[in-house]
């Protein structure tokens, strides 16, 4: 055979294979890559409508794909909103139906249920590889995590092949990376430790401007090479360039990547070329480094020839929130809602509704946009219909196949309604239609009352920045205002108007329509440790217990209780009106135990304070134990029933309020046993206190306390 032959048979050859490959990859299902950036407004892009910072590469994604006009986040907060996205439910049906609700603490277990069908899962069915990259942000392990490795179960046991990112937050510890269920860097020699209380000993981490904004300190000591791994300054660059080598491993085999960034949520640390880059301060600054990210991914996929191939999803876990970065952008002109009403954490327009764009060539008519309502949750149901997968409705929860609003143009809303949820369960909303109805005042989340505070929201903050709205009269709600809201978001996206007087027939259609979800939310009492009935206890004055024994603090002193780990300022409370609010203490007597007070005279409670306070134990009679339970209502705050050994058989929480509510627990099981009650408090965030009183029960109290190793964590 001539050369000139065997050059032309390896043409045809090669040929050949390159069609056929063409064709395999033609009738595949398309590679998934999504994007789910953090704390993103919905008036942070060009394409939205920007004008103090640029994005380039995201306006050109949505140029030649589709942005949506009324897509939401169905959580206003982080971790709800990525249980959402994740597992296509709604956040209020998690942990066991009490509800997911708040940031998760960093000693958070895995909120998953790994048996439940995730968005990996759907793509490993279909035999993609699948990879997680960034804030994970929805604990690890079964029960309270220890960071003792393996961290297991986590990202590896909900489908997701590979993991490597931020555990928790950009503005949380432990600052450290994890791949898989490792953290990097760290050395049996020097291993990742949870200091207990004193935090001399934190591992130092990367200093940042004040300007940066907030950042929880470091609650972690040793493993010194892992925490000098992480850099604030390098976390955008270390993902994009682990996207990018992801991806370029797999140009022959399906692939999904959930790419979730830390930017551009607070402390705001731009890699040093994006620094000064904006208009609008390090918060644009922050944008511009997220717009390079998508850039790089979107370069990586056209430099492989996968463009064509693949599906972008491009969009945000909650609305912009107004702290130190993003009041500093507000003062160089920029609006990152846009000229939606509210904040993050928030169920007004600002929390949750967010900017999302979907980019699939041939599939999605470049430079469209749609007005179809659509949120988070329902990404798994539409990536099962992309991969032509069917499943149980049940498999599915509350998600909705939104593909046809992706390729095509319905002319009807596919969405029936949607439940939104801010922090606080009590302004869980519901949207149909036009219509958006809120069952109370407010918006339901943040609480800060001034500039310059990093949790600015609410009517001041709403205010502050020119927002109008018919219920709010210089930062405050009026007196006269509806007890609820409704909105027609068709004529009034802004919600300048209140609508609840006037159409009282939608407001009884969505309230009996919101009272279907509301009503599945265990509420059997603050004792259940989940999102408890709003049943207040009153205030009553001290007096002789009609009970054999009680732990009513009346003897102004913490004993016979004691701090067996941490430090309280002022763990006896004694005001007669609550922080911030004014309202009355409804507390028994004079007295009550609480995790919030820094000292006697301060004139607002301190949530970074941890620790563990005790009491002896005592031997109960069978019957209940009544009392008081106000504060926080997350993971890492709460009262236990605990066995002498240490076992917590039961737990109470708080609802996210300073006014304490009634709870009891059924002592019967325990009755002759040897019990103590543990109050914990682990968590630095909003909300992160507890407080007790009142402690009602027949049985007798010893004089002596649990083992120092039974009490643990």
């Amino acid at each position: 055979m001539t050369l000139m032959k065997r050059l032309m048979m390896f043409l045809v050859i090669a040929s050949t294979f390159a069609i056929a490959t063409a064709q395999a990859r033609a009738e595949r299902s398309p590679n998934v890559v999504l994007i789910f950036v953090d704390d993103l407004g919905y008036g942070d892009l060009g394409c939205y409508g920007a004008t103090k910072v640029q994005t380039p590469n995201i306006d050109r994604l949505a140029a030649e794909g589709r942005r949506f006009t009324d897509a939401h986040s169905v959580s206003a907060v982080c971790t709800p909103s990525r249980y959402a996205l994740l597992t296509g439910e709604y956040p209020l049906r998690a942990n066991e139906g009490r509800g997911v609700w708040g940031p998760a603490p960093f000693t958070s277990p895995l909120l998953i249920d790994t048996e439940k069908l995730t968005i990996a899962d759907v793509f490993k069915k279909s035999g993609y590889d699948t990879a997680a990259l960034g804030k994970w942000h929805l604990g690890f392990k079964d029960g309270p995590n220890d960071w003792q490795e393996p961290l297991r179960p986590g990202p590896q046991d909900l489908g997701f092949d590979y993991y490597f990112g931020m555990p928790v937050v950009n503005s949380a510890p432990p600052y450290v990376y994890v791949e898989n269920d490792r953290v990097v860097g760290n050395d049996p020699e020097d291993p990742l430790v949870l200091l207990k209380g004193n935090l001399k000993d934190a591992t130092p981490i990367t200093p940042i401007p004040r300007k940066a904004a907030q950042r929880s300190p470091n609650r972690f000591g040793g493993a010194k090479e892992a925490h000098r791994l992480f850099n604030d300054y390098q976390v955008g660059t270390t993902l994009a360039r682990k996207a990018v080598e992801w991806i370029e491993q797999r140009k022959e085999k399906p692939f999904f990547l959930y790419l979730a960034t830390t930017n551009i949520h607070h402390p705001f640390t731009p890699a040093k070329r994006f620094q000064g880059t904006s208009q609008c301060g390090l918060y644009g600054d922050f944008i511009h480094e997220l717009d390079w990210i998508v850039g790089e991914v979107l370069g990586c996929l056209e430099d492989n020839g996968l463009t064509e191939e693949t599906l972008v999803v491009f969009t945000s876990d909650n609305g912009g929130m107004f702290n130190h970065g993003g009041q500093a952008a507000f003062e160089a002109g920029h609006r990152q809602n846009g000229e939606l009403l509210g904040f993050k954490f928030g169920v007004w327009e600002g929390g949750h509704r967010v900017p999302f764009i979907v980019r699939w060539p041939g599939k999605v008519e470049p430079g469209t946009t749609s007005d179809q309502l659509l949120g988070n949750v329902d990404m798994l149901a539409t990536f099962a219909a992309v991969t032509g997968q069917e499943f149980e409705p049940s498999q599915l929860g509350d998600s909705v196949n939104m593909l046809p609003a992706l390729i095509d143009n319905p002319a009807a809303p596919i969405r029936d309604h949607l439940v939104l949820a801010p922090h606080k369960g009590s302004h869980l909303s519901i949207r149909r239609g036009k219509w958006m109805y809120i069952p109370q005042q407010g918006s339901g989340g943040f609480t800060g009352k001034k500039p310059g505070d990093h949790t600015f929201a609410g009517p001041p903050a709403a205010s502050f920045v020119g927002s109008v709205n018919s219920d709010i009269e210089d930062g405050h709600i009026r007196k006269d205002a509806p007890p609820a809201q409704l909105y027609d978001l068709d004529a009034d996206p802004s919600q300048k108007e209140n609508l609840y007087n006037a159409y009282p027939e939608v407001v009884q259609e969505l309230s009996s329509l919101l009272k279907t979800y509301s009503s599945q939310i265990k509420s059997t009492g603050a004792a259940n440790g989940g999102r408890p009935a709003d049943d207040p206890a009153k205030r009553i004055p001290a007096g002789q217990s009609r009970r054999s024994a009680s732990f009513d603090f009346e003897s102004g002193t913490l004993a016979p209780w004691k701090i067996v780990e941490g430090s309280f300022g002022h763990p006896l409370g004694s005001r007669t009106e609550f922080f911030r609010s004014q309202r009355e203490y409804n507390k028994q007597g004079r007295y009550y135990l609480t995790t919030l007070e820094p000292s006697a005279t301060a004139d607002r409670g301190q949530d970074g304070q941890t620790g563990v306070i005790v009491s002896p134990l005592f031997v109960p009679e069978a019957g209940s134990m009544t009392f008081r339970v106000g504060g926080g209502r997350g993971e890492a705050t709460y009262v236990a029933l605990c066995t002498a050994d240490g076992k917590e058989v039961e737990t109470a929480r708080g609802i996210n309020d300073q006014s304490m509510q009634n709870a009891s627990w059924d002592l019967t099981p325990y009755a002759g046993q040897k019990m103590y009650i543990k109050v914990v408090d682990k968590s630095t965030t909003g909300w992160g206190h507890i407080t007790v009183d009142d402690f009602q029960f027949d049985g007798k109290v010893l004089d002596e306390y649990p083992a120092a190793d039974a009490i643990g964590d």
